[in-house]
């Protein structure tokens, strides 16, 4: 029986080395992880739309506390309609504070993954070939395509054309984050640990 072939192995061939197939199957679960989480990040419209629907509320019910003098009150109760409005007006403060500090880069990313996939692209190829690819590369483009299909992702764009990857190839290459340096770590460690693993083997096989 012919053992089916890793989607990540004809990744690696495209890079130019097939030791990167485990470390690219093994970095993958960020690009799941990150897709996943962002399911659950909810937009930015809609948590502004929260609180000013919340603010709103807030304000209609400061209106109808208005509308009810402390006569109308039993005394046993007498406290609660200043600490209704207190609390209405609170609520309301709460929402302008809120809705002006959220910032704009807040909510789910536009493109889940798509980052993330180039990066370990990017860093993958820089290892083998000792260079980092151009955003315009066609290889590097083609290869961030199918390590996206390799994760289970839709083609990009029209007919799923690796051009698309350029944008992305290049908000990749600009990033100076500690992920990125991660990434490039994991790339390193498991390549050369698998490297050794082959040396040794090919040893023990001459014997």
């Amino acid at each position: 029986m012919v053992k089916a072939q890793s989607p990540f192995a004809s990744v690696a061939r495209k890079i130019g080395n097939r030791r990167l197939e485990k470390v690219l199957a093994q970095l993958a679960a960020n690009i799941r992880t990150e897709i996943h989480n962002a399911k659950h990040i909810p937009k930015l419209r809609d948590v502004r739309d929260n609180f000013r629907l919340l603010k709103g509320e807030a304000q209609r019910f400061e209106k109808a506390l208005g509308r009810i003098s402390l006569l109308d009150v039993p005394a046993s109760a007498i406290e609660c309609l200043p600490d209704a409005r207190k609390t209405t007006r609170d609520i309301s403060a709460l929402c302008d504070k809120a809705l002006s500090n959220i910032s704009v880069k807040r909510g789910a990313p536009k493109r889940p993954g798509r980052v993330t996939c180039a990066l370990i692209i990017i860093e993958a190829w820089d290892f083998e070939r000792g260079r980092l690819p151009g955003a315009n590369s066609p290889k590097a483009q083609e290869a961030c395509a199918d390590y996206w299909r390799a994760n289970g992702g839709l083609p990009v764009g029209k007919e799923g054309d690796p051009g698309n990857w350029r944008s992305t190839l290049k908000e990749a290459l600009a990033d100076r984050s500690a992920f990125r340096r991660y990434i490039r770590d994991e790339i390193r460690f498991e390549a050369e640990k698998r490297s050794s693993e082959l040396i040794s083997r090919r040893v023990r096989n001459r014997r």
